[in-house]
């Protein structure tokens, strides 16, 4: 079955328009008729399945036969917090992590990222994301595209509430990822995982992020790249305490 992004369906709609870019892609890609099943989803949490009713012009038109709430998502209420790289890593880390189930991705500048980015090119770039996002949402099932944005280093530390916080540091010798999650289990509330720029974090990123609540943590042996660190900390965290595997 066919997913389409549509952000204005609301749970009681016995029809839904797909316009713009998703009926392009419905009509000239996909070429599906009157009768073909599809699902309707607004990335947060909402699904509404049925069939195509009518191939217009400019849009298309589902009758809704059923619906469903929080479909292909993680209990864990997982965040990203990850340095800005360059390229279209950014972009890879956004596929892999939404598929891997995270809630939440805060990309942030600091001293050893790359150029921070400018007003008109971070509004750009978040929303490129976000694109990404419910794209890799479609792929995987998921009804709930992560939320993302983009702030300092300091705004990224602030406001992660209670639960685990812990930094993938590659100089930490004494504690592993797996010690402090297999400690936290059943006790852990969201978690916020902290992986630092391509450069690594430099001492003063560290004693800030530890002030902050950030546990250190290794993974392993291996130096990793900061876009390979990001999706095997996701994974280790859902594995041990979500529902991957």
């Amino acid at each position: 079955m066919r997913w389409f992004f549509v952000e204005d369906i609301k749970a009681d709609d016995a029809t839904v328009r797909i316009a713009g870019t998703e009926f392009t892609h419905l009509k000239k890609a996909l070429r599906l008729k009157p009768g073909s099943a599809v699902s309707v989803f607004n990335g947060k949490g909402l699904k509404l399945s049925g069939r195509i009713e009518s191939v217009g012009m400019d849009n298309a038109v589902v009758t809704v036969e059923g619906s469903s709430l929080n479909e292909g998502e993680s209990a864990l209420d997982l965040t990203l917090v990850q340095g800005l790289l360059k390229g279209d890593k950014p972009e890879m880390i956004v596929q892999k992590t939404t598929e891997l189930g995270v809630k939440r991705i805060c990309f942030y500048s600091a001293p050893r990222t790359v150029p921070a980015l400018d007003e008109g090119k971070a509004r750009d770039r978040v929303q490129r994301w976000r694109r990404v996002a419910i794209e890799a949402a479609k792929q995987c099932g998921r009804t709930m595209a992560p939320h993302i944005d983009y702030v300092d280093f300091a705004s990224a530390l602030k406001g992660r509430g209670e639960g685990l916080r812990v930094v993938l540091w590659e100089n930490e010798r004494s504690q592993g990822i797996g010690d402090i999650l297999e400690r936290c289990k059943g006790s852990h509330g969201p978690i916020a995982l902290l992986v630092g720029p391509e450069g690594g974090f430099s001492a003063d990123d560290m004693d800030e992020a530890v002030k902050k609540g950030f546990i250190p943590v290794s993974l392993g042996r291996r130096i990793l790249r900061a876009e390979t660190a990001a999706i095997a900390g996701v994974s280790i965290i859902q594995h041990r305490l979500g529902d991957l595997g």
